[in-house]
């Protein structure tokens, strides 16, 4: 079963560029992750929810899904990048949840 990886944040204005650079430079590792079939970002344009960009990831299996965790957090320990600081100084909020996925 496949496995879905959607994270919501919360990006304030001053912080958009930055948060979207990073996120560039994050998804493009992420592509090149075993089990990886799909991604997509998104930005709100319209809507009540303060959320205002939304990512998502589709692995093609559970074990998939757990491989890439691991190969990301060597990705990001090999570069120094902590995505927990970064967000902290730029006031980003994310909530981050994972979902299987089946056609309907």
């Amino acid at each position: 079963m496949q496995i879905v990886s959607i994270d919501l944040f919360i990006v304030p204005k001053e912080s958009v560029e930055e948060f979207l650079e990073q996120s560039f430079i994050v998804q493009g590792f992420i592509k090149t992750v075993p089990g990886f079939i799909e991604g997509f970002a998104y930005e709100k344009t319209n809507g009540d929810i303060e959320y205002n960009y939304m990512t998502t990831a589709v692995w093609e299996s559970e074990a998939a899904f757990q491989n890439a965790g691991r190969a990301i957090g060597a990705e990001f320990q090999r570069r120094g990048f902590n995505p927990q600081a970064l967000f902290e100084r730029l006031r980003v909020k994310r909530i981050r949840s994972e979902y299987t996925r089946s056609a309907y």
